[in-house]
């Protein structure tokens, strides 16, 4: 076999060289699954848990050793990194207060009127989407593709759908009975409603806002780890009034808020390592394997 045929393939020191550089965000993440973990085997869902907190680390491990093989040629484009970071932030903020507005409206608790729905739906529309922060980015002159949806190479797409897999892998081993596809299919109106309503209405609108706030706040901050934990916490409470107005439930809408980051983290970081949405919208639009719930 020739010698440049195997250059690509990492060797195992130097992944694991790779992973101590950002050893002290590993020891966050850590801290967290534990924190995680606990909570499952408090309620009784020991085997879960710990299936869980193994599918964090084999997952993290295989997407990068498999983007160290076939990497990325582009990078992620950023002009003016503080100032699209605080767009961002303020989007973000927005979008959560738009969706808390929307399930209160729902819930009367505020009048449902002309003058509070419109309002309301626009808001959710522009920022909980976010159709805003995407005109914003048109309109100061970024390509389409630039904005995470690149599908080049095509070793990410495979990716994506590796780790997909994976977390159904586990999810039958360790969490059998919390598997989710049938009731989606009945709820969302088979297929077609699960690529409208959780690829595009969910996913993709989610993992944009995912790669927008933790690609300026790694170019601002200089911080890898921190911007996809940042990130990934942000959009993990983003969930909040969705979760909250459906159960009422305060001290349990936190928990699953903080449950999901672990899941958050790793679909950003393959967001991060791909350059790209597209392999985290497939991994998240099709995650039906309800492994994250408790």
């Amino acid at each position: 076999m020739k010698q440049d045929s195997i250059t690509n393939v990492p060797k195992p020191n130097h992944i694991m060289k790779d992973l101590k550089k950002h050893q002290s965000i590993l020891i966050i993440m850590t801290v967290i699954n534990l924190l995680v973990l606990w909570n499952f085997i408090s309620s009784g869902k020991i085997e879960h848990g710990i299936g869980y907190f193994i599918f964090f680390y084999v997952a993290l491990l295989i997407i990068h050793y498999l983007t160290k093989i076939n990497p990325p040629k582009n990078e992620i484009e950023v002009k003016e990194p503080r100032r699209e970071l605080s767009v961002a932030l303020i989007f973000s903020l927005l979008g959560g207060l738009f969706l808390t507005l929307n399930f209160m409206l729902k819930e009367d608790l505020i009048p449902d009127t002309l003058f509070t729905r419109m309002p309301i739906f626009l808001g959710s529309f522009l920022f909980a989407m976010p159709l805003g922060m995407f005109v914003y980015f048109l309109i100061k002159k970024y390509k389409i593709m630039a904005l995470g949806l690149t599908t080049k190479p095509l070793s990410s797409l495979l990716t994506g759908l590796f780790i997909w897999g994976l977390t159904g892998l586990f999810a039958y081993i360790f969490n059998k009975e919390g598997i989710l596809w049938s009731v989606a299919l009945e709820e969302l109106g088979g297929v077609g409603g699960i690529l409208l309503k959780g690829v595009i209405g969910a996913a993709l609108f989610e993992e944009f806002t995912r790669f927008i706030l933790q690609s300026r706040f790694e170019r601002v901050f200089n911080s890898t780890g921190m911007s996809i934990l940042v990130a990934s916490t942000i959009w993990a409470f983003m969930h909040f009034p969705v979760t909250y107005f459906k159960s009422s439930d305060l001290a349990g809408t936190l928990v699953y808020c903080f449950q999901i980051i672990p899941l958050g983290i790793l679909w950003g970081y393959l967001t991060q390592r791909t350059k790209s949405i597209v392999p985290s919208t497939i991994v998240h639009g099709f995650n039906l394997w309800g492994f994250q719930n408790g």
